[in-house]
């Protein structure tokens, strides 16, 4: 469990910094729902509405990320031996799944409103967009560093994200509605509001289930991993490699071996382990060491026979 410890250790410090980011943002988020929800209403914006409605997503997904890194920081236990550091990615999925209902909301509204377009009030929905702008722009701000780190703030980050680009286009759409009297470029706005979220919001939830499904990592390749594992000294041949993220951040490797020479298999775990972390950043490593002749016993007969015969050679009883 010692090796378990120190990834904790390591998360717990990325743990500290993201529950602050995201404590501020959702200070932040919540009070311009309130501005926005308030905003639409009075002006009839059905882009302004959409941007608040996407902010009380982004308050229940803030929330959500910040419950999820709270838990994510209890230590490992004999039954979940990995901790919970999957809850984050739980997060992450379920923070995708109602964006994408949220944008499949915001689209049916606005073909609705394509067929009747209703006045709306511009200059309130210039000032409450600008207001919304602002305030998206300080919560990108907080969680941009700490996204880089965990998929379940970058979920959160890119809600805040799919805010501010919701914010421009009211207030871009405020001043063209302005001069242009165009009343459908609300709904036509909204649309596009709703798009770009469905589209980050379908990478979210595509990099949480690879995670869950435990696929090799997107920044790693395997054939890659597979060529340097290789080319160390005595290593002649290798077989069941798997690499996984156990959370965003933390990857993980396990495989089997052959080597040469038994008395050299210090050296190879050590320049396993010291390559892995150095060029892959992989750091939880395991691997299971044999010779071709074991190898063979392995994949062709028996477990139990294989033991046996070996149990006869006296190989067990050596202490």
């Amino acid at each position: 469990m010692e090796h378990n410890h120190a990834i904790y250790l390591e998360r717990l410090q990325v743990g500290k910094s993201a529950l602050q980011s995201l404590g501020l943002a959702s200070l932040v988020t919540t009070t311009i729902f309130l501005i926005e929800l308030v905003g639409g209403l009075l002006s009839g914006s059905l882009a302004l509405l959409a941007d608040s409605g996407h902010m009380a997503t982004d308050v229940l997904a803030l929330g959500l990320g910040w419950l999820a890194v709270w838990f994510a920081k209890k230590p490992a236990t004999p039954e979940r031996t990995y901790g919970y550091y999957r809850v984050e990615i739980l997060a992450a999925l379920a923070n995708g799944v109602l964006l994408c209902a949220m944008s499949v909301l915001v689209c049916y509204e606005a073909v609705q409103r394509l067929n009747q377009p209703k006045s709306i009030h511009v200059e309130e929905m210039f000032g409450f967009g600008a207001v919304g702008l602002l305030a998206n722009v300080v919560s990108a701000l907080l969680l941009h560093k700490t996204s880089r780190t965990s998929v379940n703030v970058r979920a959160a980050y890119l809600h805040v994200i799919g805010d501010l680009l919701g914010s421009v286009g009211v207030v871009v759409g405020a001043v063209a509605i302005y001069l242009t009297g165009w009343l459908i470029l609300d709904p036509i706005i909204s649309i596009l509001i709703a798009m770009l979220i469905a589209k980050s919001s379908w990478g979210i939830i595509t990099e949480s289930v690879d995670v869950l499904l435990e696929s090799v990592p997107k920044d790693l390749d395997i054939n890659e991993v597979e060529q340097a594992l290789r080319q160390i000294n005595h290593v002649r041949d290798l077989h069941d490699l798997h690499v996984w993220s156990i959370t965003s951040g933390v990857n993980a490797l396990s495989c089997h071996i052959v080597v040469d020479r038994y008395d050299c298999s210090e050296h190879v775990i050590l320049a396993i382990n010291k390559m892995l972390k150095e060029r892959f950043k992989i750091e939880h490593v395991t691997v299971q060491l044999e010779n071709f002749r074991v190898k063979a016993e392995i994949n062709h007969r028996p477990l139990a026979e294989t033991v046996e015969k070996r149990d006869h050679r006296g190989c067990a009883h050596h202490h």
